[in-house]
């Protein structure tokens, strides 16, 4: 494990039976505070030998639904319905949780473009490289939970970043199977330039088999997102065999899986203006479609402009705030994969 000098455990116990509740502790000496340290919520949940299950929310601050699931989890689950270990990270990059916000307002850290860390960075470097090299790396499995933030509205899908080794990509698929979400979203794991510094490939690298979520947005949560969230974590634990006894969650739907390794599967806004959209989450689109206009409401008389889908897919992210500026996303497609991508299903 790296030495990460500047973190402390205050009230946690990783290796202790039972049930512990602590913090993660960074040092972060501010004026209000000389010897001040972040407290970072984290939960042990400990009963024999059996899998270790990280579950994880608040990489982004402004996804709640996770947020509020993983709380009432490590509140309810007694280690008696555990076989081996659950570690539960609410607020990952807690400054960012805690404002309501996307990334850190400390350092702008985006927690979610910073693995595998620097353990003498700052604070959101700090953060990471403990998640990585602590907590990663004692962990069999890992779940991250997502949403679409306070601009988007994603719909609830399972994602995947596509290992090379096919059990092992085996495995992430039928953890995708077993969180019984619509869509299953697979990413070759190359396909995106920041791959290498996102939470599912940095648990990769520390050889856990980790899938990722998304789960509504438009910063709120509804009683069907949160209700959708709590069944596919319990769902996933009993198929990794760490959560024991009878559960009452539904039983999954079979997902489709899509694919969206290509980068220009957005739509991006090209001027300032008020979005009009023409689509919504989960639309069924086809090259050519309307997706929108931006009106230009400060410049009387001048006509909106149009965008149009540049292929066939599903919308799985749509932006949820009216006002655009040039360079703002719209809309995130997803294509079927094509058929010589069959060890994706």
């Amino acid at each position: 494990m790296t030495d990460i000098p500047k973190v402390r455990l205050i009230g946690i116990d990783f290796e202790r039976e039972g049930k512990t509740h602590g913090y993660i502790g960074i040092q972060h000496s501010i004026t209000r505070s000389c010897y001040y340290w972040l407290p970072v919520p984290i939960t042990c949940i400990k009963n024999g030998s059996g899998p270790t299950v990280l579950l994880i929310s608040g990489i982004h601050g402004d996804e709640f639904e996770g947020q509020i699931a993983l709380s009432k989890l490590a509140a309810d689950l007694q280690p008696v319905g555990v076989t081996g270990r659950v570690l539960i990270l609410p607020m990952a990059n807690f400054p960012a949780a805690r404002a309501g916000t996307r990334t850190s307002p400390i350092d702008d850290g985006n927690l979610n473009r910073l693995f595998p860390g620097e353990a003498s960075g700052s604070v959101t470097q700090q953060i990471a490289a403990y998640i990585e090299h602590a907590l990663m790396a004692i962990s069999d499995f890992v779940i991250d939970l997502h949403a679409g933030g306070s601009s988007m509205m994603h719909v609830a899908a399972a994602i995947v970043v596509a290992e090379g080794d096919a059990l092992r990509h085996q495995q992430q698929m039928a953890l995708a199977q077993a969180f019984g979400a619509l869509y299953t979203i697979v990413y070759a794991s190359g396909s995106q330039p920041h791959f290498g510094e996102i939470a599912l490939t940095a648990s990769a690298r520390q050889g856990a088999i980790a899938i990722g979520a998304e789960l509504g947005g438009a910063g709120s949560v509804t009683s069907e997102s949160l209700s959708f969230t709590e069944q596919a974590l319990a769902r996933v634990l009993h198929k990794i065999g760490v959560l024991t006894g009878i559960t009452d969650a539904p039983p999954p739907m079979t997902t489709r899986i899509l694919s969206s390794d290509r980068p220009d599967t957005m739509i991006w806004a090209m001027e300032t203006g008020l979005f009009e959209p023409a689509a919504t989450v989960g639309s069924e689109i086809r090259q050519g479609d309307l997706a929108g206009r931006i009106h230009f409401v400060d410049s009387p008389g001048r006509p909106s402009t149009q965008y149009r889908f540049d292929e066939d897919g599903i919308v799985t992210a749509a932006r949820f705030i009216t006002q655009v500026e040039r360079g703002d996303c719209l809309y995130r497609i997803a294509l079927s994969p094509p058929p010589d991508q069959d060890s994706h299903t």
